[in-house]
């Protein structure tokens, strides 16, 4: 600061302020004050040294107005970039009488009472009114170390120091940059301020106001993952911390993010007044809100790359892929499982306590083709629709995913022999080495009608190709309804495979048969209005017809067909994986095993739904 001797610059400056300060070095800065102070006349000669008396800069430019005002400052200091406007000091005069306010510091005894208002991110405007200066303020979460606070000692801003716990986890917050490649996580420690003197104000958990529409203080006691969530934009949320609630000037205003967290420090030069605002509780060391979009991505079977995209078209920010995977490994994948063990602990005691289960078995890959990697076997109760267990098999444990859906069931059968499930028949594919395990086990095993129709359908529909078999293709739709029908009106093998081959006959118009179990066809007798469409012993399409259907492996497979439940439902369920496990996607084993998880817990949640129906009631 430049002794006395020394004038204002300003031509006409008689109530010279005491506080003098010197043309800034800065070349820009330094053309506007001399404009100013020439009137935009700046000779080509400029002396050296030239000063500005503080009674030519508005409020807005000094740093310390309020504590020189209060008598806590004997010397003005000008903000950086600050450009002298007031010409005429008079008027600097009359605009600071009329902003000067009384301040005491710490002299109140008797503790502030204010209303009770809803929550909310604003300070109450009646409660900022006492006019009274702290020299010590303390955040409810003294710097960026943050716990969790319980309901009813949340505090977003307190007056008072508060005593820290001894053990609390740290915040990792990242700066705000978005050229960097990976999350630049750190853990960022201030200094706790020690109060010089008692300050009593008020305690924001006792009294705070909503920005918007009034909300019920219960709000607290909602579970941190039912609260409501909004979209904010940086502008609009920043205009509720550029002024100071006590003293109202600017202030300086920092912000640090962590995905989708923010954290907000506002720190006012004039009074000294700081506040610090998260927008998202902290669960241990994890923002809530990060760790629930993740949750809520991974619950969903969403892909959090599609997710990333939709936020960084929005311009929302969010976390990294790493932060992603972490959260899953650390807190969503072990609750999965736990949830599912513990549902299907239940699900396996309902079943001990039943007679005669009939559960349906199959494996899916997760690749076409005999090269893939994971084989996962579901059992599934087909009384009540319900996934009772799933088992993950990869490859290079059994030597190959031929094998890979034989040791899928033998894990299953020993889950449900160790829990008391009683089977009275289990019913899967024809896959041949499942047949001789499950004789072998002396487990009754019957058939699915589809993957048998399937079968069936395939050859048929090449021989319809053949020049000479087209008029075969008149009787595919007939053929295939005829095995659903053998298998849901027979009780024995023999009865099904003499239903089975009765077909061989009807095609022929020939409708009595020598097998005992069906000497007649049930149908009732009807004159054929199209003698075209029968077929005769003697020509191709018979002789091929009859080599599908009549061969000793198909006739064997028929007795066996199933007379409950089929394996449409375990199907089904097939291609709900789909949703959380695309067959395109590679997964780890354990989030591999966490998605088969999810997809049966979904499935199983709503397998009791009813069918949905039109308008008019009629089904979908």
């Amino acid at each position: 600061m430049p002794p006395r001797e020394h004038p204002c610059a300003i031509l006409g400056c008689k109530a010279q302020h005491k506080s003098l300060h010197r043309l800034p070095a800065n070349e820009q800065q330094r053309l506007k004050w001399l404009s100013f102070i020439f009137e935009d006349k700046v000779p080509e000669n400029v002396p050296k040294l030239l000063y500005v008396c503080a009674n030519h800069f508005s409020v807005d430019c000094l740093e310390n107005a309020g504590q020189y005002d209060s008598g806590f400052a004997s010397k003005l200091f000008l903000k950086t970039g600050s450009v002298p406007t007031i010409r005429d000091p008079v008027s600097l005069q009359a605009t600071t009488s009329t902003k000067s306010n009384k301040v005491d510091v710490a002299c109140q005894t008797e503790p502030f009472h204010t209303s009770l208002h809803s929550v909310g991110t604003q300070l109450s405007f009646r409660t900022l009114q006492a006019k009274r200066r702290s020299t010590s303020v303390q955040t409810t979460i003294s710097s960026f170390e943050l716990t969790v606070p319980s309901a009813s000692s949340t505090a977003f801003m307190t007056s008072t120091p508060l005593k820290p716990s001894l053990k609390r986890p740290r915040l990792e917050l990242e700066e705000e940059e978005e050229e960097e490649e990976e999350e630049a996580e750190e853990t960022l420690t201030e200094s706790k301020i020690t109060a010089q003197d008692s300050d009593v104000t008020f305690d924001p958990a006792e009294e705070c106001t909503s920005a918007t529409e009034p909300t019920d203080l219960s709000i607290q006691e909602c579970p941190v993952h039912n609260i409501a969530k909004f979209i904010v934009y940086e502008t609009c949320l920043m205009e509720l911390f550029t002024d100071c609630p006590v003293c109202q000037r600017r202030c300086d205003v920092k912000s640090q993010r962590l995905g989708t967290f923010l954290s907000v420090q506002q720190i006012c030069p004039h009074c000294e007044f700081v506040r610090k605002w998260n927008s998202q509780p902290i669960i241990g060391s994890t923002p809530a809100g990060n760790l629930h979009l993740s949750a809520a991505v991974y619950l969903s079977g969403a892909s959090f790359f599609v997710v990333e995209k939709v936020f960084a078209a929005m311009k929302l920010h969010i976390f990294k892929y790493n932060s992603f995977r972490r959260h899953a490994r650390l807190c969503i994948e072990p609750a999965i499982v736990h949830k599912w063990r513990n549902w299907q602990s239940e699900m396996l005691e309902q079943l001990s306590r039943r007679e005669n289960v009939i559960v349906g078995g199959d494996m899916r890959a997760d690749s076409p083709g005999h090269s893939a990697k994971y084989g996962s076997y579901t059992m599934m109760d087909l009384a009540t629709n319900t996934v009772v267990d799933l088992q993950l098999v990869q490859s290079n444990e059994v030597g190959g995913s031929y094998h890979m859906e034989k040791e899928g069931l033998k894990r299953s059968l020993d889950l449900l022999d160790a829990r008391g499930v009683r089977l009275e028949c289990i019913i899967t594919d024809r896959h041949p080495q499942i047949q001789k395990y499950l004789r072998d086990r002396n487990v009754t095993q019957f058939y699915d009608v589809w993957h048998i129709e399937k079968g069936i359908s395939k050859k048929l529909d090449k021989i319809c190709q053949i020049k000479g078999c087209e008029k075969l293709r008149k009787w595919l739709r007939s053929i295939k309804n005829h095995i659903y029908w053998t298998a849901a009106s027979s009780t024995t093998g023999p009865e099904r495979v003499a239903k089975w081959t009765s077909i061989l006959n009807h095609v022929q118009d020939t409708h009595v048969h020598e097998d005992p179990n069906l000497p007649a066809c049930l149908h009732p007798q009807r004159i054929s209005r199209d003698k075209n469409k029968w077929l005769s012993a003697a020509t191709m399409p018979f002789y091929k017809l009859e080599k599908v259907l009549a061969n000793k492996r198909i006739l064997k497979d028929v007795a066996k067909l199933s007379p409950h439940h089929q394996t449409s439902t375990v199907e089904a369920f097939h291609s709900v994986i789909l949703r959380f496990a695309p067959k395109n996607v590679v997964f780890p084993f354990l989030g591999m095993l966490c998605k088969l998880y999810l997809a049966a817990l979904h499935y199983n949640e709503n397998a009791g739904r009813p069918q949905a129906t039109s308008a008019t009631g009629k089904p979908i």
